[in-house]
């Protein structure tokens, strides 16, 4: 029994043979993915221009769909070329949560803060991914998000704020909660965007906000206690 154990902990932990997404499943995430992310940045860098007219939601708009339609250019002439070479495609929930943010600012649907302790895990998982990029962990974590236990295991952290509640999360939360699992279900079907599960939920921009979000909101506290 204790054989037939050790062997399932090790096909369940094994990264020798991944399930990767098709060539063109890759290709049509790379120019949803940026197309749905630069949507949003021109959305959010016309609402904080200095002039009036460009903060109009006619403006806004117009902007944003012609960034949208740039990604889906292709060759060398489109930016999801570009941004491909650079930054591969974008994870999973940076694309839902840029997808929720344009649905906030089009249809006036109420926005939500994110949870305190899910933008730490976020924050702590890019910085355990970069020391695992130099060799510094004594694990390859980067390659065990190839297993299928490291899939269980985000499920899982997905659903902790569901079973904490004991219920379905307030109405204002569930766009918050819902990131996480959304991403993990689209990464099931089509192992978006690289096979690895840490692709699908993290990439170096998302990290980044997480951390200014993370910074911000400490320094606020410090001033209100200060």
């Amino acid at each position: 029994m204790s054989g037939h154990m050790a062997g399932w902990l090790a096909q369940v932990m094994a990264t020798d043979s991944p399930a990767l997404p098709t060539l063109g499943t890759m290709q049509v995430w790379l120019h949803l993915g940026w197309s749905v992310v630069l949507a949003w940045l021109g959305v959010w860098l016309m609402g904080r221009m200095p002039v009036q007219w460009a903060r109009t939601k006619q403006v806004q708009w117009l902007v944003g769909l012609c960034l949208a339609a740039w990604a889906w250019v292709p060759g060398p002439t489109g930016v999801a070329y570009w941004l491909g070479l650079a930054f591969q495609a974008p994870s999973i929930s940076g694309v839902l949560l840029c997808a929720g943010l344009l649905g906030t600012r089009f249809r006036a649907v109420h926005s939500s803060q994110p949870t305190l302790w899910l933008v730490c895990l976020g924050v702590l998982l890019g910085w355990a991914l970069l020391l695992d990029s130099f060799a510094v962990l004594p694990m390859q974590l980067y390659a065990w998000g190839f297993s299928p236990v490291a899939l269980f295991l985000l499920v899982v952290i997905a659903l902790l704020p569901w079973v904490a509640a004991g219920r379905i999360a307030k109405p204002s939360l569930l766009g918050v909660y819902s990131v996480v699992p959304g991403a993990a279900l689209v990464f099931v079907v089509w192992r978006l965007p690289t096979g690895n599960v840490w692709d699908a939920v993290l990439d170096p921009w998302v990290w980044l906000v997480l951390q200014v979000w993370l910074l911000k909101r400490g320094w606020l506290h410090y001033k209100n206690n200060s």
